[in-house]
């Protein structure tokens, strides 16, 4: 099924040697956020094939590396340009941002089907790009800026950058522009208004395995507490307090 394909593909990545970045994540790194095929409560599809047939030739006509090179390509930022991201790759037209898709699209293939998303799709789509070429990922956000609902909610995505580097943070091209991995304060929503002193934005991140019983909020499913979660609130506060 799914599942077993996720699985198959993301095994014969870690024994490829021209995909140097796959064989050097860590068992527990890798079992939570490469081999997952899914993140939150989207539709699930076996889009995990789809997405690496078209990325890694891709990345084979690069000279990528390190998970912070291969996430400049997939995500439009690299020499190669943003038609050899997977934002062009895997759609007739080039996927675009559009406000106030979720709940209707945001799932990979509806995503790439209508050809745009909000937020959440965009980044769902991102980290399942990057866990399909074995590049570590996963969805994070607010479901509430300073806690209060009317302020709207907000979703884009971590990457693990390394045992030194630790998890980075960066939109969907479609969603942000110019952003990357390493500066913090280079995305618009990073600055003292979402996180004041003392900071009052929670933020979590998605993963698969359920340990710590902390939960992934969804705005558009607030009763759901299915989906399991990372607390990164502290992190949040303290990067973007300084912006």
């Amino acid at each position: 099924g799914i599942a077993a394909r996720a699985v198959n593909l993301s095994l014969d990545l870690r024994m490829d040697a021209k995909f140097p970045w796959a064989a050097s994540v860590p068992k527990d790194i890798f079992q939570d956020y490469v081999l997952p095929y899914a993140n939150m409560n989207e539709g699930r599809s076996d889009v995990r094939g789809m997405l690496s047939s078209a990325l890694l030739p891709i990345l084979n006509g690069t000279n990528a590396t390190t998970f912070q090179e291969v996430t400049a390509v997939v995500n439009g930022y690299s020499e190669a340009g943003s038609t050899a991201s997977v934002w062009a790759a895997v759609s007739k037209s080039k996927i675009f941002f559009k406000s106030g898709s979720t709940p209707l699209i945001y799932d990979p293939m509806s995503v790439i089907a209508f050809g745009y998303a909000s937020c959440t799709g965009i980044s769902v789509l991102l980290v399942d790009a990057l866990r399909s070429v074995g590049v570590p990922a996963r969805v994070v956000g607010t479901p509430a800026w300073n806690n209060v609902t009317e302020n709207g909610n907000h979703n884009w995505v971590e990457v693990w950058m390394g045992e030194k580097e630790g998890w980075g943070f960066i939109e969907g091209k479609p969603a942000g522009q110019g952003e990357t991995l390493t500066d913090p304060c280079n995305k618009w929503f990073c600055d003292k208004a979402h996180f004041p002193v003392p900071n009052n934005t929670p933020v979590f991140a998605t993963r698969f395995k359920n340990s710590t019983g902390v939960v992934y909020p969804m705005a558009w499913d607030p009763e759901n507490d299915g989906v399991p979660g990372v607390d990164r609130t502290d992190f949040y506060a303290a990067a973007c307090s300084k912006c």
